[in-house]
């Protein structure tokens, strides 16, 4: 069945004079071949009802109104020895073109029978001038034919011509690998509106003339031309898997630039890539392919589908504040920048994204790149573009798959319930001289207790009682379809990720509607996103909180009932504790009860594109888009929960809570460009562009908490007995706004030697008055050496060799919205008669300056032994000058901080890309390449303002905990861990030896000793991968590294030395403990009470290596086969993600949730 826009046109069309000349056999032949014609491309009426119905509902759905009636340009009639005039008359009521003609060129005019359905009019035209006096000219922007009197030449045309071009052009496509024919390719005539499918056995036919270029695409293989000859009869098109050309083009989300004279350092990632490197989101897929994508390392978060990870894009740029020097807050102002189609949007949305509409994801890195966002780009930019409507017959995809999610525990080794008995037994909790006679017997019996558990088998795996190992989903649906002038795409996606802490889990729901129409000289489009995300945090709680509970103890009471509290209890036995003087709490309880802390929103996503050519070489665009979007939190704890166990009698209805969150954001952006390109002599290529875009981005948030829910079946806010005890509703607001304008000039000779300038002016709200607008701009050159003649005669084994360096300034606009403002807060609590009071609590800073960014970037590219090798290698260097951050001040003068610009900071580093092609048999279809990535990184605080030089050092005397401090020093790194030196466990002694700043041995820790002993971040990053193909199969596999880097383990103190051993703790508290005088040993002595300080015995060297992931697919190639079940495509592929980690360093990973291994199978079919 064809579900193409409009039916395939047949006509029958003979001039008159034909009848006359060729007598009635000639008719009847001539007719016996039209009907042939007309049978072989009928079509099934319901089948256009179907097209014209999905049509209407997808204009409705998108709100798209197009002003002004659109007429038909297909033409509808039939009649004998009808004249020209007549018929131009019809073609005017029709389609409403109008038609200029000298009376005079008629009048030498045949009459024609024409009997048309549904052909389009330049096809109509085309067949009746061919035997006519006159040419024709349509003009589709005013809607008129032109009609011009032919040279003798031309009108000298024989009697059959129109008899041959009824005949379509025959041909059949198939495939280059198999030899098999391909059901379903799309044909078309460039430049006019004349398309076909194949049929089963490949064949088709279609209406052109010689010289006309047939464009045959199929979804998966390269799209191939193919130009008409006069002796064409049977046109066979034999079509290859073809490489996307989007690896051609470097997709910057402003203007569009060719690879080959691109001078910036840009990774362009294909769909393709993204599955097979699939990780479990969309950010560490993209870490599994370019190492210069770094997703923070988080202990703590592991694989949380609710977490939004930290990343960077070559490093970072910028300084935290004060009061973000010890929490997680610093990361933030350090993510890159993100464009989806040419529109900025968020992280979230980009977590929660519809994946399989992606078509590229490119990462702008250095100056030239993008400099085009001068104010944004200092962090590097990740531009994303979805895939466009493909036209021709409707086309149905779907994309479906499971993954199976399964907790990686291979880094905790506890104690069992038998060891960790032992273990408090040798503590001596069990006696002490400092208790009575009676108390150590109640210590003896409770201790006795405990063994006869053991003894009767109690031995809890409690890491076990809140996991689990989850099915998730993940379904897609798209329907795309239409002509050359209107296309259409309707996507839906459902992801239901269920994590693998017990109720722990997230669901999006993504629905699309993209609509493009071309009218002449102008291209709309307008994509419609709805996106839905709910999560629902584990009502289990913390995953440590179960690691650290004693195997002994059991959940179940003798009924099988949830305990609440642990049992057997003895007094004297848990004062000796931190932990209170009752019974510990089972946190399992609360996971019984009516609890929920769940989250929602809602984002609604308009983009309209506007693109028009108003004379050949000049392109003009503008675009319009509108994001907002809606959030809800519920977090609700019943009067039963054990947070409310230590409450008194008094605050008897103050238990149970309700903590509610509302928020909501607007959005807008929109821009203009215009963009001209023209070569001149054949040699000097030009491209000039110049674009303006405007911002605003609204959001505000509320809180409230309340308390008091006597029962746990009232769970809504507003039956609380009263807000939080001291607290009252909070909240916060934000409003930004940006105006820039860019020009930027491309310039080519003779396709070897290019320069690209930009110039990018930007004004931005959250930046001083005096000093809102700045300038930033890049600037870079390249050369094509493979054109070059010394090049090409002796060294022909290189087909593609590309040197380039630029410099750029760019800008980062990651701060809060009022920072350069001084504001106030009203007094609400108190007044004065009836009046309102306000505070200042915030400096203003008229000149504060833009922070910028000067990036420097060299780079070489190459393909060697005709595509065998590839390699890409890129240096730079980086420095950050105006840093922003704030100063403490004195008290004195009533604020705590002002933002200043107080420094610079500089970063360098290198990157390295290589693919070998080890094996590839073109004729048998057998590939299989080798691909390695590796990438270095420093960077270094150059210069620091005295206050902030300060705030540190003060933060380099304080003591508390037993982590280090995070301290920036200059001369250092950001990454740099500051702490004593250790010389290791005294022999003699069981105690930790100390070089303090004098060179001296110590076993005094100071903090005024801490000195840099290892930078928190690896040296080396990278991964290298394997690819095999053969036939339909293929094969990937993903390896990823890291070394160079120390890491501060935190678990040699918290589970070994310095463990709480009321508690669980790791199996080596028992091990290389020191006992005795003389012992050699890496940790004190077991009951050693003195404090643990931050030392460098606890910063060891980290060298990683973990499997990426490894992806299995299977493409059918089998075309018939496909066609017999109605598919056009259809693959099948298995993953698997982070399949083993090894590491120097052995440390309890996943702490509050755990880390994951995956599994998943997919599947991807075409209709």
């Amino acid at each position: 069945m064809d579900f193409t826009a409009y039916p395939k046109p047949y006509a029958i069309i003979v001039p008159s004079s034909l009848h006359r000349t060729s007598g009635k056999s000639t008719k009847k032949s001539l007719f016996a071949m039209a009907r042939t014609y007309l049978r072989s491309h009928r079509t099934d009426a319901a089948s256009i009802v179907l097209a014209m119905k999905l049509t209407i509902v997808l204009l409705i759905t998108a709100l798209l109104h197009v002003q002004g009636a659109v007429v038909a340009q297909t033409v509808t009639f039939s009649g004998e020895n009808m004249p020209v005039k007549k018929i131009f008359q019809l073609i005017k009521q029709q389609t409403g073109y109008v038609i200029f003609y000298n009376q005079d060129m008629l009048a030498n005019s045949k009459a024609v029978s024409v009997k048309v359905k549904d052909m389009p009019l330049q096809d109509l035209l085309a067949v009746i001038s061919k035997d006519q006096p006159f040419s024709f000219e349509m003009k589709a922007n005013t809607k008129t034919i032109v009609l011009a009197p032919k040279t003798a030449a031309s009108a000298n045309v024989g009697i059959l011509a129109p008899l041959e071009l009824t005949q379509p052009v025959q041909g059949r496509v198939t495939d280059s690998a198999t030899g098999a024919a391909m059901p379903g390719a799309s044909i078309r005539v460039r430049g006019k509106q004349r398309n076909a499918t194949t049929d089963v056995q490949g064949r088709f036919q279609i209406l052109a003339d010689p010289g006309d270029v047939l464009i045959v695409s199929y979804v998966g293989y390269g799209t191939v031309a193919y130009t008409v000859k006069k002796e064409s009869k049977l046109i066979n098109v034999i079509m290859a898997p073809g490489v996307s050309s989007i690896n051609n083009v470097v997709v910057t989300g402003i203007f569009n630039k060719a690879k080959e004279s691109y001078t910036g350092a840009a990774r362009v990632i294909t769909a393709k890539e993204l599955q097979n490197f699939q990780g479990r989101n969309i950010f560490v897929t993209i870490g599994n392919i370019d190492p210069s994508f770094y997703v923070l390392p988080d202990n703590s978060f592991g694989s949380d589908p609710n977490h939004l990870p930290d990343i960077q894009l070559r490093g970072t740029r910028n300084l935290p504040n004060i009061d973000q020097l010890q929490g997680s807050t610093a990361a933030a102002i350090n993510t890159p920048l993100i464009i989806l189609d040419g529109f900025p949007t968020t992280l979230q949305r980009m977590m929660d994204l519809n994946n399989n509409e992606i078509a590229s994801i490119t990462l702008l890195k250095d100056g030239s790149a993008t400099a085009l966002y001068g104010s944004r780009g200092a962090n590097g930019v990740i531009v994303i573009t979805t895939k466009e409507p493909v036209g021709g017959k409707l086309r149905l995809t779907y994309r479906g798959g499971v993954n199976l999610s399964m907790p990686d525990l291979s880094s905790y080794h506890l104690l069992n319930a038998r060891d960790k008995l032992e273990l408090e037994r040798r503590s001596g909790y069990y006696e002490s001289t400092t208790k009575n006679a009676a108390q150590n017997i109640g210590l003896q019996q409770y201790y006795n207790q405990i063994k006869g558990l053991v003894e009767s088998g109690v031995n809890t795996d409690w890491m076990a009682k809140p996991l689990r190992t989850e099915l998730d989903q993940n379904h897609s649906l798209r329907l795309e379809g239409g002509d050359n002038a209107f296309r259409y795409a309707l996507e839906g996606q459902y992801n239901k990720i269920n994590g693998v802490m017990k109720g722990s889990g997230r669901e999006t729901i993504n629905a699309t509607v993209d609509l493009s129409y071309r009218l002449g000289k102008l291209n709309f489009r307008n994509s419609l996103t709805i996106g839905s995300m709910k999560s629902n945090e584990s009502p289990w709680g913390s995953f440590g909180d179960y690691a650290k509970l004693n195997p002994y103890w059991s959940p179940y009471d003798s009924t099988g009932h949830v305990v609440k509290n642990f049992l057997p209890f003895n007094w004297d036995y848990w004062t000796q504790s931190t932990h209170g003087v009752v019974p510990y709490a089972n946190p399992m309880y609360d996971a019984t009860l009516h609890t929920f802390n769940r989250s929602a929103y809602t984002s609604v996503t308009n983009n309209f594109q506007l693109e028009y050519t108003p004379v050949k070489h000049l392109l003009l665009r503008g675009g319009m888009g509108i994001t907002t979007q809606s959030n809800t939190s519920d977090d609700f704890k019943p009067a039963d929960h054990s947070d409310f166990a230590n409450y008194s009698d008094a605050d008897l209805l103050r238990k149970g809570s309700y903590a509610y969150g509302s928020g909501k954001s607007f959005n807008y952006t929109g821009n203009i460009t215009a963009n001209y390109s023209n070569v001149f002599n054949s040699v000097h290529s030009l491209t000039i562009g110049a674009a303006a875009d405007i911002n605003e981005d609204k959001s505000s948030n509320y809180i409230f908490n309340a308390e008091g829910f006597p029962d746990a079946s009232i769970d809504f806010i507003g039956m609380a007995l009263q807000y939080q005890q001291n607290s009252t509703p909070s909240g916060s607001e934000a409003t930004t706004r940006r105006i820039g304008i860019l020009a930027n000039a491309n310039y080519i000779y003779d396709e070897r030697y290019f320069a690209d300038l930009a110039f990018r002016e930007d004004g931005a709200s959250q930046f001083g008055s005096d000093r809102r607008f700045a300038p930033f701009w890049s600037a870079g050159v390249g050369w094509n050496l493979q054109y070059e003649s010394f090049i090409k005669d002796n060294f022909t084994f290189i087909d593609r060799l590309k040197v380039r360096a630029s410099y750029g300034v760019t800008g980062n606009q990651q701060f809060a919205a009022y920072q350069p403002l001084a504001t106030y807060t009203y007094i609400t609590n108190d007044r004065y008669k009836n009046w309102l009071g306000a505070t200042q609590t915030a400096l203003g800073n008229p000149d504060l300056q833009w922070q910028k960014t000067g990036k420097y970037d060299g780079g070489i590219e190459a393909e060697l032994f005709k595509g065998r090798i590839t390699f890409q290698a890129d240096i730079y260097k980086e420095k950050t000058s105006n840093l922003l951050s704030s100063l403490e001040l004195p008290y004195a003068n009533g604020f705590t901080s002002y933002i200043e610009n107080i420094g610079q900071l500089k970063q360098t580093g290198w990157e390295l890309m290589a693919t070998v092609m080890l094996l590839r048999k073109d004729t048998r279809h057998i590939y299989w390449s080798v691909t390695g990535n590796i990438a270095n990184n420093k960077d270094k605080i150059i210069q620091l303002s005295q206050a902030m030089k300060a705030a540190n050092e003060k933060l380099a005397l304080e003591t508390d905990g037993n982590t280090p401090n995070t301290i920036i020093r200059e001369g250092a790194s950001q990454n740099t861990i500051y702490a004593v030196r250790s010389l290791g466990i005294d022999p003699s002694t069981g105690k930790e030896l100390y070089l303090n700043r004098n060179h001296e041995v110590t076993y005094t820790w100071s903090a005024a000793d801490r000195v840099a002993v290892g930078l928190s971040q690896p040296k080396y990053r990278g991964n290298f991968s394997t690819l095999f193909r053969y036939g339909g199969f293929s094969f990937n596999a993903s390896f990823g590294f890291r070394f160079g880097g120390q890491l501060y383990n935190q678990t040699l103190i918290d589970k070994v030395e310095d463990a709480d051993r009321f508690l669980n703790v790791d199996q080596r508290v028992f091990t290389d403990r020191w006992q005795k005088p003389g012992d050699k040993t890496f940790f004190r002595g077991l009951n050693e009470t003195l404090r643990i300080y931050p030392s460098s015995r606890f910063v060891q060297n980290e060298s990683t290596l973990t499997c990426q992931n490894m992806n299995f697919s299977y493409d059918v190639v089998n075309r018939v086969w496909l066609s017999h079940i109605g598919m056009k495509a259809l693959t099948l592929s298995a993953n698997t993600g982070e399949v083993f980690y090894l590491s120097s360093v052995r440390q309890e990973r996943g702490l509050d949730y755990p880390f994951t291994r995956q599994v998943s199978m997919s599947l991807f079919a075409t209709f």
